[in-house]
């Protein structure tokens, strides 16, 4: 493949990608919460209690970051935090009742989007796409990795 190829291969991965973000921001707008926020709440709900670290982690945030949308979600009642016994520096994070009915209702409405973004695909394209997305993410990562 050539250089040229591979810019264009670029382009179409970056604006792919800002399209189906825009359509999913605006969905999760519509609830009243940010990408992050929509984001904790996500992984806590099908994850369960979690370090705060985990979940930043899971969400590729930063420390300090998934430490301000911890913030925004207790004010919110959506989470509930507590510190680990066995390491008091550790705290760890779940839903709160409160929190668990919000994201229950406004899950199947998230669904239909992502529904409507990737409909255009058939399973086989979605399962190709998928081992192919993690295929070059393993393999930048890896570059990434041995190029610091």
């Amino acid at each position: 493949m050539k250089n040229k190829s591979y810019l264009k291969l670029t382009s179409i991965v970056y604006r792919s990608f800002h399209q189906i973000q825009r359509v999913i921001s605006k969905d999760v707008s519509s609830y009243g919460l940010n990408d992050a926020e929509f984001g904790a709440l996500e992984v806590l709900y099908h994850k369960g209690k979690l370090p705060i670290i985990k979940v930043g982690h899971l969400m590729l945030m930063g420390n300090s970051s998934m430490n301000y949308v911890v913030s925004k979600l207790k004010e919110k009642n959506f989470i509930l935090e507590s510190v680990d016994p066995k390491d008091r520096r550790n705290k760890w994070i779940e839903l709160s009742l409160e929190g668990r009915e919000f994201f229950e209702r406004i899950f199947e409405h998230h669904q239909n989007t992502l529904h409507e973004i990737y409909q255009i695909l058939d399973e086989n394209e979605i399962d190709e796409l998928m081992k192919i997305l993690k295929k070059l993410g393993y393999h930048a990562q890896s570059i990434e990795r041995t190029s610091s």
